[in-house]
């Protein structure tokens, strides 16, 4: 099985983070998250959830995710294959193309994004730690919970 020509131009440069950015933590990072909640929904199912926070932590996860690879990755990618096409993959690779003006403005670009996805994360962690503490719950009292409770018995 043959590959499609443009990865002989485009493997190994900054379009391969792309992939694996957006693949591995937009996929199965986002999977893991929604398991480890409806692992904790399962052990605390008495109360209603407070989910402002969660889905501050939501947005911000894939807001800063999508800045990083949207502003910073994928530009540096693109503008790599494109001297990979033009003067060879070693000069697309070379400290005399990365370390130009625009890609080093390029290269910071990604603290933006970086910093919303760690506030996302940071929002997710005070989530987890608002459930053992209290403050992420409601009084109310989670009427499913309640049901399976019932049924348990």
């Amino acid at each position: 099985i043959n590959p499609p020509i443009a990865l002989y131009y485009m493997q190994g440069l900054n379009t391969t983070p792309v992939h694996g950015h957006t693949a591995l933590f937009g996929v199965y990072g986002m999977l893991g998250i929604g398991l480890m909640l409806f692992c904790l929904k399962g052990l605390a199912t008495r109360n209603v959830w407070k989910t402002n926070v969660l889905a501050f932590s939501f947005w911000s996860i894939n807001i800063g995710l999508a800045l990083m690879v949207l502003i910073s990755v994928l530009p540096v990618g693109l503008m790599q294959t494109w001297a990979s096409v033009d003067s060879g993959l070693w000069y697309a690779r070379s400290a005399e193309f990365l370390q130009t003006d625009l890609m080093e403005t390029l290269r910071w670009m990604r603290v933006i994004g970086d910093t919303i996805f760690a506030v996302g994360v940071v929002a997710l962690g005070w989530f987890v730690l608002g459930l053992k503490t209290g403050w992420s719950l409601t009084e109310e009292v989670d009427r499913i919970g309640e049901l399976a409770t019932e049924s348990a018995s």
